[in-house]
């Protein structure tokens, strides 16, 4: 198991949950983009597919990936801690 805890907006969070996970993925996994994305607030997971790109072709991933995450309040009460559990 892999965590990753990032510091975000809780604004940008409660407007926009899809595309923080999308962005945040992105960067944690190293891909170049999330598809198929499936949010489940009540059990906490996410689930979704990847692709890459070599040499200018996009490669797909068949396998589906689930994640775990939480969320914590921080310091400042406009932004909250995103943990993020592959």
């Amino acid at each position: 198991m892999v965590t990753q805890r990032f510091k975000i907006k809780r604004r940008d969070f409660e407007r926009k949950p899809i595309g923080v996970f999308q962005h945040k993925l992105r960067v944690f996994l190293k891909c170049y983009t999330i598809r198929d994305m499936l949010l489940d607030e009540i059990n906490c997971t996410v689930s979704f597919k990847k692709s890459h790109r070599v040499s200018g072709i996009k490669v797909l991933d068949p396998k589906e990936y689930t994640i775990y995450y939480e969320t914590e309040e921080a310091e400042n009460p406009h932004e909250i801690y995103l943990k993020i559990t592959i």
